[in-house]
C-alpha cells in the first residue's frame, strides 16, 4: 500500500491503516507524532494545524519505511535510534535494552536520595549506559564506573558518554567471574538480566524479536545468578553505610533479599509505578 499523496493527512491515514491491526490507537497516535518529529521535523501541533501541508519525498520515504518496520513490531526507539531517559537523550540499537519507565524510577530515587558530592558509584550490567549516565548527569562530581560483558553494548554506552560530555569509565567484564576493580564504592546499582526463560511466553514480540536476550534472560534453574554475584561484589567493594539499588523480578523479591544478610544490611522492597515489587534498596550497617 502507498500513501495517496505527500500531504500530512494522507500520510497519517496511511500509518493508521498499516498499523491498525497491530497496535492500539493511542500507540499509533504516539508513533505518528514521533515519526513526523524525527523524519520531517514537524511537531504534533504543526501536523494537527496544517493537515494539507506536504512534506518532501525523502521524509515521506523514511516515514513509510519506518511504518513497515513498526508493522513487524520493531521498537520505535530502534527505528529512530534514540530514546529520552530522564533529562538525557541516548542512542539505542539492537545491542542494548531499551530503557524502561521502571528503570527511570530507579534512577530518580537514587538521584533524590544521593545529592552529596564526590560519590563513587558502580553500575553493574550497564547496557546502553542509561543508569550510569543519568546519575553522572544529575549527581554532582560523582565518579562512576560501568561494567558490562557485551562489547557491542559498551560501544553504545561509550558513544553516549562522549556525546553527552560526561566522564563515566566503562569496563568490559563478566560480573559472574572475578574482575579487578581496586576501589570501594558508596553506591552499587544494577538492573541485571532477571527474566526467567519460562516467562518468555509472556513477553511482547517487539522485545523477543529485537532486544538482546543476553541482557534479558536467565536460566529457570538459577534465576538469581546475577544477584548472587552482586552480593559477592558488594562484600569486597561496598563502603560502610554504602547503598545498593537493584531492579528485580517481581516474583522473586523475597528470594532476592534472602541473598543479603540481615545482619549486614537494612533493606526495603519497593513497588514500581505498576504496583509490582520491582526494586530492592539496601544499606550496609
Amino acid at each position: 500500500m502507498k500513501t495517496k499523496s505527500n500531504r500530512i493527512e494522507d500520510i497519517i491515514e496511511y500509518i493508521y491503516k498499516e498499523l491498525k491491526n497491530k497496535y492500539q490507537d493511542n500507540e499509533i497516535k504516539s508513533f505518528v507524532n514521533i515519526l513526523f518529529e524525527h523524519f520531517a521535523q514537524l511537531n504534533s501541533a504543526h501536523i494537527m494545524a496544517f493537515p494539507q501541508e506536504t512534506i518532501n519525498e525523502s521524509s515521506l520515504l523514511e516515514i513509510v519505511l519506518a511504518t513497515q518496520e513498526l508493522k513487524k513490531h520493531k521498537p520505535i526507539q530502534q527505528i529512530i535510534g534514540k530514546v529520552d531517559f530522564l533529562n538525557i537523550s541516548l542512542e539505542v540499537n539492537e545491542n542494548v535494552l531499551i530503557p524502561r519507565p521502571e528503570t527511570e524510577e530507579l534512577c530518580q530515587t537514587i538521584i533524590q536520595e544521593n545529592q552529596e558530592k564526590n560519590l563513587d558509584i558502580m553500575d553493574l550490567c550497564s547496557g546502553s549506559g542509561c543508569i550510569s549516565l543519568s546519575l553522572a548527569k544529575n549527581i554532582a562530581q560523582s565518579k562512576i564506573v560501568g561494567v558490562d560483558i557485551s562489547t557491542e553494548a559498551l560501544s553504545v554506552a561509550r558513544r553516549n558518554n562522549e556525546v553527552l560530555g560526561l566522564d563515566v569509565e566503562y569496563i568490559e567484564a563478566n560480573i559472574l567471574e572475578d574482575f579487578n576493580v581496586d576501589k570501594e564504592f558508596d553506591i552499587i546499582v544494577s538492573n541485571p538480566p532477571y527474566v526467567m526463560n519460562k516467562e518468555k511466553e509472556q513477553m511482547e514480540k517487539n522485545v523477543l524479536d529485537y532486544e538482546p536476550h543476553l541482557a534479558l534472560f536467565v536460566e529457570d534453574e538459577n534465576p538469581l545468578i546475577f544477584y548472587k554475584a552482586i552480593e559477592k561484589f558488594a562484600k569486597n567493594h561496598l563502603r560502610s553505610s554504602g547503598k545498593i539499588y537493584l531492579e528485580i523480578n517481581e516474583s522473586l523479591a523475597k528470594e532476592t533479599i534472602a541473598l543479603f544478610s540481615s545482619e549486614e544490611y537494612s533493606y526495603q522492597i519497593v513497588k514500581d509505578l505498576f504496583q509490582k515489587d520491582r526494586f530492592i534498596f539496601l544499606q550496609k550497617k
